[in-house]
């Protein structure tokens, strides 16, 4: 609640973030009060849930953001990846589990749909692949220069364009574009 002294109108417009008020009266003023004061009994106790919490979940303090001291900077994919291993082989490991019981569970629900007759399949329609994308942010520039090596160490095109994801006859494009941005 807001308490408003020596301003015109409060009762009629409502409070909320953002809103202005101005007032010509130099002795008015805006004051909140009720609702919660500060307990730091309260704050202490929900702080030591949340460090509870975070060690029975198995996530590392870094990656769930709980650690709210400054660390260095962490800007490179490598850097994260040292940081985060311990979470990344068990996402990994999970995708593994998981992954066969999606992929196992979708070919027996493409099965049950081709013997209703409700889609024609094949029996090498029914195979399914489940490809986790990676959990850190990929460079480009990287990206580019292997393409690059690749190329250079004589990987077929079509192989190289399988792995980047673009159509081969794009691979030039893409690679010599990635050379000219280079060279500027």
């Amino acid at each position: 609640m807001y308490l408003a002294k020596g301003i015109d109108g409060f009762d009629r417009v409502p409070v909320s973030p953002g809103t202005v008020r101005s007032t010509d009266n130099p002795d008015a003023s805006v004051e909140a009060f009720g609702g919660d004061a500060s307990s730091p009994s309260e704050d202490r106790h929900i702080g030591e849930i949340r460090q509870a919490l975070d060690k029975i979940s198995g996530v590392p303090p870094v990656a769930s953001g709980v650690i709210e001291a400054r660390i260095g900077n962490l800007t490179s994919a490598n850097a994260l990846r040292v940081t985060m291993v311990g979470l990344i082989s068990k996402t990994n490991r999970k995708r593994v589990t998981y992954g066969r019981g999606i992929v196992a569970a979708s070919e027996m629900a493409l099965a049950a749909a081709g013997e209703a007759g409700l889609i024609e399949l094949s029996l090498g329609d029914r195979e399914l692949k489940l490809e986790w994308p990676d959990p850190l942010p990929i460079d480009e520039q990287e990206i580019a220069q292997s393409a690059r090596i690749q190329r250079e160490l004589g990987v077929p095109t079509e192989r190289i364009a399988e792995r980047l994801g673009v159509v081969p006859t794009d691979l030039d494009e893409v690679v010599q574009t990635q050379e000219q941005q280079e060279t500027v």
